[in-house]
């Protein structure tokens, strides 16, 4: 939201108290100080407004919520702003008792009178809110519209589609149209996992740049982005996943850790970085095995060192 304060130069003090008021309520503020010995001042103002008409009709760009009169203005200013408001549909609001006397008498409903600090800071405090509000509305409905003009249809599905592909940007569309970053498709599949299983390194970090939930848990397997990394054999992702402090010992649907997955595709990187996050090497699985157990199973000496250095309690 954007305000212009409009006042003469002669009593450009008035702007500092509303100044700081705003600054306070984080609305954007324009000056408008007007010198009643020029002769152009009129023009000059409507040149704030960028108006301009062209073969494709009038473009206004810059216009402000409101326009907010802190000074005694002449009945020529006042007839002008009264019209100016009206055409471009802008609220005029007058602070204080001594702007009154110059307005006339036709055109006193279409100014909105505070004659008080608190009557004023009450008012905008109001209508910050709601601009907040009407902005976020906005913002969503910009992003579906980007979308849209992308070919991209705004649905769960899609969105789950542009994860698998990998396209940021269309996921950061869809974050703003009010997705959540812990949507599932229509499988169960979360964001995170869908981003997992395609290798979508960068997807990874944009939902959880977004506060996506790090430990959440697919309907399909019950693994977690952790664990459908090391299945993938994405190094380098599971290395962002547990530097961002994913829980290592959740176990999937058949028991599995990723600890044990790592063991089963016998790549001592995995394991090792694993075991230095945490995980415990002596869960068992649904078959009554630990990730000890299958080093043991498998003979890997490989990969028994890091076992045989963390003996079971």
């Amino acid at each position: 939201m954007k305000i212009l304060l409009v006042n003469k130069i002669a009593e450009k003090n008035e702007l500092k108290s509303h100044s700081e008021l705003f600054n306070e309520l984080k609305i954007d503020i324009q000056e408008f100080s007007i010198n009643p010995k020029s002769e152009n001042e009129l023009s000059r103002f409507s040149s704030l407004f960028e108006i301009n008409d062209d073969d494709e009709g009038i473009e206004i760009n810059e216009v402000p919520g409101y326009i907010l009169i802190i000074s005694s203005l002449s009945k020529k200013w006042y007839d002008f702003l009264a019209g100016f408001s009206c055409g471009l549909s802008i609220p005029l609001l007058v602070f204080g008792h001594d702007a009154i006397p110059g307005i006339s008498h036709e055109f006193e409903s279409c100014y909105t009178f505070f004659d008080n600090e608190n009557s004023l800071r009450t008012f905008f405090e109001f209508e910050a809110e709601a601009f907040k509000k009407q902005e976020a509305a906005r913002e969503i409905i910009r992003a579906q519209n980007n979308l849209l003009k992308r070919g991209v249809p705004v649905t769960v599905e899609s969105l789950a589609q542009c994860v698998a592909e990998g396209k940021v940007q269309e996921l950061g569309l869809f974050i703003t149209a009010g997705f959540s970053p812990d949507t599932r498709n229509k499988a169960g599949i979360p964001l995170l996992n869908i981003a997992a299983r395609n290798n979508r390194r960068e997807i990874i970090g944009a939902l959880l740049s977004f506060n996506a939930e790090l430990n959440i848990i697919s309907e399909d397997r019950g693994s977690t982005a952790l664990i459908d990394s090391v299945m993938t054999k994405n190094f380098e992702l599971m290395k962002d996943l547990l530097k961002a402090g994913i829980n290592v010992n959740i176990q999937s649907r058949d028991g599995q850790t990723a600890l044990i997955i790592a063991v089963g595709i016998e790549d001592e990187k995995y394991v090792e970085a694993l075991i230095n996050a945490g995980s415990d090497p002596d869960i068992e699985d649904s078959m009554g095995m630990s990730a000890r157990q299958y080093a043991l199973l498998f003979s890997s000496e490989k990969l028994g060192k890091y076992f045989n250095e963390r003996k079971i309690q």
